[in-house]
């Protein structure tokens, strides 16, 4: 029918493309992640990815680091995991956060209770 209006949805957002989140204040990150649901799909795995491989691409080469990766954290958190070959009390000098999500360093190995989406070796600077 020409001029009808689709069912309006108030609480259906739809998809946020990376240059959306890019533009957000910190407040506003904070904000739009607590409407996510980490263990379910969604656009949300897609920008924590692409935030993964920034970073990847920025801190890649930094000595000491073995692997960067998009990963889900005790089960309600989506961060930047570091995989570093250091001890654990020797982190490698990175931000404690990046493009809004937390980095976290792991050292020598990814302890249990961390799934691990890997990134490409080149998308990690190796």
């Amino acid at each position: 029918m020409p001029g009808r209006q689709g069912k309006v949805y108030p609480n259906f957002k739809s998809p946020m493309i990376f240059n959306e989140w890019f533009s957000l204040s910190d407040a506003e990150r904070e904000s739009e992640k607590s409407k996510w649901h980490v263990f379910e799909p969604g656009y949300w795995h897609t920008l924590a990815s692409e935030a993964a491989t920034r970073f990847a691409t920025e801190f890649g080469s930094t000595p000491g680091i073995q692997r960067i990766c998009k990963s889900l954290y005790q089960s309600d958190e989506l961060i930047i995991a570091v995989q570093t070959d250091g001890p654990p009390q020797e982190p490698v000098a990175l931000p404690w956060a990046y493009l809004g999500f937390r980095v976290v360093q792991f050292a020598g190995k990814t302890p249990e209770g961390v799934l691990v989406d890997i990134l490409p070796a080149a998308a990690s600077g190796k």
